[in-house]
């Protein structure tokens, strides 16, 4: 059923495809991701664009593998059901999808949907026990609905809003449903500034679950092209990196990204079952490099070091003191994909 669920899932977008707009979003919101809804320049409004910026994505398909590691805590797990084998490897696709709603001079709204899975297999050991069976048997799964407006209010000044609701869990559709009480909700807002085609800078603040669990925090966007070959793209806190353009068809990155969820643990789907999270979050370090391989299809490659922030066990996703927690190493990463984008 989850193998066939994932399969439509991808039929799906690739029938969107050739309808969708010439402008997209990622996994989070970035100024490149929004185009000029008219061919006209209108004067009284500014645009979404800064030149050189990485490709818009409008549908992207990846694959994710994180080599060994292992999974230690310095508390008496013996005290508690869930523990660990050390990992012998973790991989899982990811869609990536952005359909237009609206689209003209004055606004511009996208509605978005994500599904990523997170497999994991374990070193069979005397101590691998009851939580490593649980996700290595089903894995951990996000699947998000949301919306992205840019809304441009003079030429100098826009805003934009974000809102998203995730389904996080070790759900599979069949002999385990998900837990719709289990939401998670995203939302962000900031005000911007249009300096020129060159630079753009924003600021707000953020709803999010990359650190594991809730927070709120300050935004801050700041995109930067210095000249033909050199830029810089920050969303802080999610992500931040440097680009280096070979040409208008190939160009490499160095930077950070924060990655993260709170998953509801399911074993059935009985009243019985306990109702934990697992809070997840890493810092991934890494390099990547975006070619052209036609007008509209772009190979993305990327690769670097995993950093594991949070690894815990709660009953409640925003709760400050955890249950558990785990220590993970330091493994490396990396992910290659392919892309639909604007030209």
């Amino acid at each position: 059923m989850k193998k066939n669920f994932t399969l439509l899932a991808l039929i799906v977008v690739f029938c969107l495809a050739p309808r969708l707009s010439t402008w997209a979003q990622d996994d989070d919101f970035n100024m490149s991701d929004f185009s000029a809804a008219d061919s006209q320049k209108v004067k009284s409004f500014c645009t979404n664009k800064v030149l050189n910026l990485s490709p818009s994505k409008i549908v992207s398909l990846s694959y994710d593998f994180v080599s060994g590691f292992l999974v230690t805590n310095e508390q008496n797990i013996d005290l508690f059901p869930y523990r660990f084998s050390p990992v012998s490897l973790k991989h899982g696709l990811r869609i990536d999808a952005t359909v237009p709603i609206i689209s003209n001079r004055k606004i511009i709204v996208s509605g978005t949907f994500n599904h990523w899975e997170t497999h994991y297999r374990f070193k069979k050991e005397n101590n691998g026990i009851p939580f490593s069976s649980v996700v290595e048997n089903t894995p951990l799964r996000t699947s998000a609905l949301g919306f992205l407006v840019f809304k441009p209010l003079s030429v100098k000044h826009f805003i934009i809003v974000q809102a998203e609701a995730a389904l996080n869990g070790t759900y599979d559709f069949n002999d385990t449903s998900p837990d719709f009480g289990a939401l998670k909700y995203s939302a962000a807002a900031l005000f911007g500034w249009k300096f020129n085609d060159y630079t753009n800078f924003a600021i707000g603040a953020v709803r999010t679950y990359r650190g594991g669990r809730l927070l709120h925090l300050p935004a801050l966007l700041y995109n930067k092209t210095f000249n033909d070959r050199w830029g810089l793209e920050m969303l802080l806190p999610a992500r931040a990196m440097v680009r280096y353009n070979f040409s208008a068809k190939s160009l490499v990155t160095a930077g950070f990204e924060v990655e993260g969820h709170s998953y509801r643990l399911q074993t059935s789907n009985t009243a019985t079952s306990p109702k934990l999270e697992l809070r997840r979050s890493e810092v991934r370090f890494r390099l990547g490099w975006d070619k052209a391989l036609t007008d509209f299809i772009w190979l993305n490659l990327q690769g670097g070091v995993r950093y594991g922030y949070r690894f815990d066990i709660d009953e409640d996703a925003s709760s400050t003191e955890p249950l558990l927690s785990f220590n993970v190493g330091l493994p490396l990463y990396f992910r290659f994909g392919i892309s639909l984008v604007s030209p």
